[in-house]
């Protein structure tokens, strides 16, 4: 299941830690939980095994990152070697890294084309005849990337081979998860915190996990449920989901009809074959293929990213995924075109706002976009909504062709909307209502205190001073004089007289830690005056011409010597 976008909040759940001390603290947490409520069950969605070895990887952050580090190389290092193939090569080569040990026995099996085409077996049977391909006329790349494969195997066996057998387990696990490797190094912050949180009580953390694994796949259920009767006791969104459908995979090289045809998921009974083709991710060490706009580790069906397929009649299988919702909203002609779907979205959104599904994130990342422009109101109008869709459509169409036409001066929604309010009444509206919306947020955010923070205390009150009278204060009290004891007679001073000599005695040594601040302090600053002397440019004044004279010799002035060995 690809849920990368939705992972990180996940984490953050576990640190509802009821060992952390003082109401203060958790209610910090879970403030800063709820802003990101939206992710919550991208981690628990996942198996139980899987969850465990994320747990227990979270406790090394370390090691994500070396294998972040290595995962870059190696997949610029790909890349390099295949860069200069078609398109269609380049995807072929993607594919064969997908099979584990693909790669190493094409190599071995070369010389035999019936050994080959037995190894590639293992592939759809519309990928194998480019995957032949490359064994026939490829080999020298094919065989450059079977010793990249090994330095990629030596290099991570060698980051956790000092660790736990259980750590050696969790990344062995997750090398397979590599859409989890990737958010787990996204944001090192929550990563370290869930470790943290695992390390001092791993069995509340466990035990939290499972609780929330159930409530969100119950939950998740009835969605669904509620979406596949939703879309389909609504034909005219269900037939705009089709053409979007088509769309889609027409603008991502693919023909549907084509792959209805022969799909193996739905279309073959063999369990094994039922699943074949979705278990295999691209390779964590050459990430996925470059040319695609969002993160895209597992190639699903296509029929997976819109939700639905044809067996004599529409059948929902799942809500359309994140990337068909990004790609969906993305282009606003989809609004114009099927302002029904659209509308159709928005309504489910409304229902689900906090479950974090594709359709709630998708529908509220779109509206927070777009928050100066459309309202709460203006999509809360089911009535009214299809045209205000459509009407939204047409205006961010009009917009992009207006900055393609200027692109040295593009225009913000906000002030296109100025210039051509009367062509958009709904939207001119929206505007108004959004603008208040945002002003009454921001004031509610600035009076509402949060539960954690500590009170301010009041400012005591200053007394107030009648008219005509000026507030009554202490009499000033006299410095008294403290002088010095007499040790001997006051004697005039003597011009003539000799200066004492200095003390000898040295000072007591009462501030140890301050006294060394101050020289460290001292130090710098004479090292950044010296560094700025020898910055600033010598001046251009014009020198002045003087009578030569016979005049004394300026007196040197001793330069502080540098110390050696000593820090600053």
């Amino acid at each position: 299941m690809r849920y990368s976008s939705l992972f990180r909040s996940g984490l953050f759940l576990l640190l509802f830690l009821p060992a952390l001390q003082g109401q203060n603290d958790k209610a910090l947490l879970r403030e800063l939980a709820e802003e990101n409520k939206k992710s919550v069950e991208a981690l628990a969605l996942y198996p139980s095994e899987t969850r465990l070895a994320i747990l227990e990887a979270a406790k090394y952050p370390e090691v994500l990152i070396k294998m972040n580090n290595a995962g870059q190389k190696t997949a610029a290092a790909f890349r390099t070697l295949i860069e200069d193939f078609p398109r269609s090569t380049q995807e072929a080569f993607y594919n064969i890294t997908r099979y584990p040990g693909m790669t190493r026995a094409l190599v071995e099996k070369q010389e035999s084309p019936a050994a080959v085409r037995e190894v590639l077996k293992q592939m759809p049977e519309k990928e194998r005849a480019d995957a032949y391909d490359i064994v026939q006329n490829q080999m020298r790349t094919l065989l450059k990337i079977n010793e990249l494969d090994l330095t990629a195997h030596n290099t991570f066996e060698d980051l956790i081979a000092a660790y736990p057998a259980s750590a050696k387990t969790a990344f062995r696990q997750l090398i397979e998860l590599p859409e989890v490797l990737e958010i787990l190094n996204e944001d090192l912050r929550f990563t370290v915190l869930v470790g943290d949180v695992y390390r001092e009580d791993p069995a509340w953390a466990i035990h939290k996990m499972d609780s929330l694994n159930l409530a969100v796949a119950r939950a998740h259920a009835e969605e669904l449920d509620e979406w596949k009767k939703g879309i389909e006791n609504d034909p005219a969104a269900q037939k705009e989901l089709e053409s979007a459908s088509r769309e889609y995979a027409a603008e991502y090289g693919y023909d549907t009809d084509d792959y209805y045809a022969d799909d193996d998921l739905y279309y073959d009974d063999n369990l094994v074959r039922r699943h074949r083709f979705v278990e295999y991710h691209y390779s964590w060490w050459y990430g996925y293929p470059w040319w695609y706009p969002q993160p895209y580790w597992r190639p699903y069906p296509w029929w997976y990213d819109w939700g639905f397929y044809h067996h004599q009649h529409f059948v929902v299988v799942y809500m359309p995924s994140w990337h068909f919702m990004n790609w969906y909203f993305d282009r606003p002609h989809h609004h114009y075109h099927y302002s029904n779907l659209s509308s159709h979205f928005v309504n489910h959104y409304y229902g689900h706002r906090r479950s974090g599904t594709s359709i709630s994130m998708g529908v509220g990342t779109w509206h927070e976009r777009n928050r100066t422009v459309i309202s709460d109101d203006f999509m809360k109008d089911r009535g009214r909504l299809p045209a205000r869709m459509k009407e939204y459509g047409r205006f961010e169409e009009n917009r992009q062709q207006f900055n393609g036409r200027n692109p040295k001066n593009p225009v913000t929604p906000e002030a296109f909307l100025d210039k051509n309010a009367t062509k958009y009444p709904e939207l001119k509206r929206a505007r108004v209502q959004a603008t208040d919306e945002i002003k009454r947020e921001r004031e509610t955010q600035a009076t509402q205190p949060s539960q954690w923070a500590p009170r301010k205390e009041p400012t005591p009150a200053i007394p107030k001073t009648e008219p005509g009278r000026e507030p009554k204060t202490e009499p000033a009290q006299k410095p008294t004089t403290v002088r010095p004891p007499r040790t001997q007679p006051s004697v005039p001073a003597n011009p003539k007289d000799k200066p004492l000599p200095p003390r000898t005695d040295q000072p007591r040594n009462d501030r140890p830690v301050e006294k060394a601040d101050d020289y460290h302090k001292q130090k710098w600053e004479e090292t950044r005056r010296q560094e700025t002397q020898r910055e600033r440019p010598p001046a251009t004044t014009t020198p002045r011409v003087q009578t030569p004279r016979s005049e004394p010799k300026p007196a040197t002035v001793p330069q502080p010597k540098k110390e050696r060995g000593r820090g600053n």
